[in-house]
């Protein structure tokens, strides 16, 4: 398994060379097709009402696709830049959903707060998670991730979206040193779950993945930042987890779990609905 067509979202934000950087590595890495989407907001209000750029949006989009020719180019691989008409906030979130639908990955930046009018809607990478149906990788906003997927941490939970999180990075997953299922159990649930015969250890065993698990317990409100501390201290450079749009990772509700790790998480993040 790999991924052929990486997609990776483009801004003007201070950290958009950094997500580049690590998209071109990915893509060298498993051979793939390598698309940039540039969108962001325009904070010209007579041009958003005008569904047209402005001078501004313009000259940030010819920049973005200098950078990505350039980059491509001095990395040798192929690939397309493509650049929104407009930058209205709606426009821009649905237009990301539908382009990170034709890709096996999309590559997304971690909303920085800093970076104002430069940077993509704060909503959308969760909207991305939750309605493309493809993964996404988030990349934090602080620090720089030339190398992705050698140390894997794996959430695990046995629900729905933790399993297509699973499946969906097992192209990063067969191509790493090391990987570490973690299971967060809260006071709430009381003990782990029975595990079924053919355990996660057997099946991942089957991709030619050898991992260690292990799990702990927290309560309801420490769950997610209990478990980017043990992604952390295990050293990972991956953490790989199912998103939830109505509850959360184990038993949060209305998917603050996936919200907070999306804008917390220190590594880079793959997450799956």
């Amino acid at each position: 398994m790999t991924y052929k067509h990486i997609l990776v979202h483009l801004d003007s934000s201070p950290h958009v060379e950094a997500r580049l950087d690590a998209a071109i590595a990915l893509a060298q890495r498993h051979g793939a097709f390598l698309r940039g989407l540039f969108a962001q907001g325009d904070r010209n209000a007579t041009s958003v009402i005008a569904r047209r750029s402005s001078d501004h949006l313009v000259e940030a989009s010819a920049r973005s696709e200098a950078l990505f020719r350039e980059k491509l180019a001095a990395a040798g691989l192929q690939g397309q830049w493509h650049g929104l008409t407009h930058g209205e906030y709606n426009h821009v979130i649905r237009e990301v959903i539908i382009w990170s639908r034709f890709a096996d990955l999309t590559v997304l930046g971690q909303y920085d707060r800093e970076a104002g009018s430069q940077a993509a809607p704060e909503e959308l990478n969760e909207q991305v998670v939750l309605n493309s149906g493809r993964p996404a990788l988030v990349i934090p906003y602080a620090g720089r991730f030339p190398v992705i997927g050698k140390r894997v941490s794996v959430a695990w939970n046995a629900e729905r979206e933790a399993a297509r999180a699973l499946s969906d990075a097992m192209p990063m997953l067969e191509k790493a040193d090391e990987v570490t299922v973690i299971t967060v159990l809260t006071q709430a649930s009381g003990s782990a779950p029975e595990a079924p015969r053919i355990g996660l250890l057997d099946h991942l065993a089957f991709h030619g993945v050898t991992a260690e698990q292990t799990h702990f317990t927290v309560n309801d409100i420490g769950a997610m930042d209990a478990l980017l501390a043990r992604a952390m201290d295990t050293g990972a450079d991956l953490l790989v987890m199912g998103a939830h749009g109505h509850y959360g990772f184990p038993f949060l509700h209305r998917g603050s779990g996936t919200r907070h790790v999306l804008r917390t998480c220190p590594v880079p993040l793959l997450l799956s609905h």
